[in-house]
């Protein structure tokens, strides 16, 4: 039987990195979880140790492309995580971020709003900023995208808050920093700087 605070959310990206913490810590929490990701940069492994339980459900689906409204029926929360990151890919493959990120973030959030989901959260990027003049920097800083990877990220925020202003769909952004921690990517080229640093340790 449900518990009565049981809330059923779906995880764009959930094979990620990031995404698949959030779907250990909802699980945790007693939540029925839909997974959906195309694993271009996530791995299902990172689900291994949670694949079996009965309250997560994984699909291979690339929002930007694939149908969505049938994963979205009775779905409560939306975190959408899903997309391209790095800078300097972005800047040799701009098409692809741009359906990615903004495409993609489009499509996720008109199936939200199709089926009255009761929030949804956005995972953006601090890239917005640029190179920012103040450290820490603060959420009211000036937005300057200088990368295509940046730029995409930006534009999915904006698409966000703008279903939340017209169609009234209750939206958070969360402009994330440099996350990492166990999974994190620790080699490639463009990985983040904590994984060069958690590798050499």
């Amino acid at each position: 039987m449900a518990q009565a605070s049981q809330m059923r959310a779906l995880v764009t990206g959930g094979a990620g990195f990031i995404g698949s913490h959030l779907v250990e810590r909802l699980l945790t929490h007693g939540h029925q979880v839909t997974v959906l990701d195309n694993c271009s940069t996530g791995r299902w492994s990172n689900l291994d140790g949670i694949k079996d339980r009965a309250l997560i459900e994984t699909n291979l689906v690339d929002v930007s492309s694939d149908p969505l409204e049938t994963h979205f029926e009775g779905i409560d929360w939306v975190f959408h995580i899903a997309g391209l990151a790095d800078i300097v890919p972005s800047i040799q493959k701009p098409d692809a971020y741009f359906l990615a990120n903004v495409v993609g973030t489009q499509q996720v959030v008109e199936a939200a709003r199709k089926h009255d989901v009761k929030r949804l959260i956005y995972v953006a990027s601090s890239t917005c900023y640029g190179i920012p003049d103040v450290y820490p920097t603060p959420e009211t800083a000036n937005v300057q995208p200088q990368y295509p990877y940046a730029l995409t990220k930006y534009l999915g925020e904006e698409i966000v808050m703008h279903w939340a202003q017209v169609y009234g769909l209750p939206s958070i952004c969360l402009r994330l920093f440099n996350v990492y921690g166990p999974r994190s990517r620790t080699s490639g080229t463009y990985g983040a700087v904590f994984g060069v640093f958690l590798a050499q340790k």
